[in-house]
């Protein structure tokens, strides 16, 4: 009997991702130290259309006076709630020229043929309208946002994240890698 995946028709090795999911940095992941930080606050929607070629129009609705966490996340939506992978974790700050609507937005030239970042590049044309982003808006100064993000990225370990800043899980991850 013929399976409903007859043929496997894409090269399957160029969807692969590499993960490293530490229960321990999990339990270790916290906000002590952080104020101002409201962790309930975080909203997400789909990144990209239909057909995964541009940004949603939706995303006028991330919040542009002031900054925060972004997150980009996979989610195929076969079981409803459940199977995201959390691809990138970013940051924006609020100045004059930033803002967190700004930032996540400013990824929409990855799409093209000129784009900066491999890794976000091949996220949005491998897995595009696939892609959510959660968001936690931020009003706070830049280095509690810094902060956030730094501790986030420590416990989670994104594949698309190019820098770990956390010293110990940095050399812990390059120790492998």
């Amino acid at each position: 009997m013929a399976s409903i995946y007859d043929p496997v028709e894409c090269d399957l090795e160029s969807f692969q991702n590499r993960y490293i999911m530490a229960p321990e940095l999990w339990e270790k992941f916290n906000l002590s130290g952080i104020n101002n930080v409201d962790f309930s606050q975080w909203k997400s929607m789909k990144l990209m259309n239909e057909i995964g070629d541009r940004f949603s129009e939706t995303l006028k609705d991330i919040p542009s006076t002031c900054g925060g966490i972004y997150v980009y996340a996979i989610n195929p939506g076969i079981i409803p709630s459940c199977g995201s992978y959390i691809m990138y974790i970013g940051m924006a700050s609020k100045t004059p020229t930033e803002n967190l609507r700004k930032r996540v937005s400013s990824y929409q030239k990855e799409l093209g043929s000129n784009y900066c970042r491999e890794r976000l590049h091949r996220l949005f044309s491998k897995w595009g309208k696939y892609i959510y982003v959660h968001y936690l808006p931020i009003c706070t100064d830049k280095e509690t946002i810094f902060e956030v993000e730094t501790r986030l990225i420590a416990a989670i370990i994104p594949p698309c994240n190019a820098e770990i800043r956390a010293k110990t899980v940095k050399r812990a991850v390059k120790a492998f890698t």
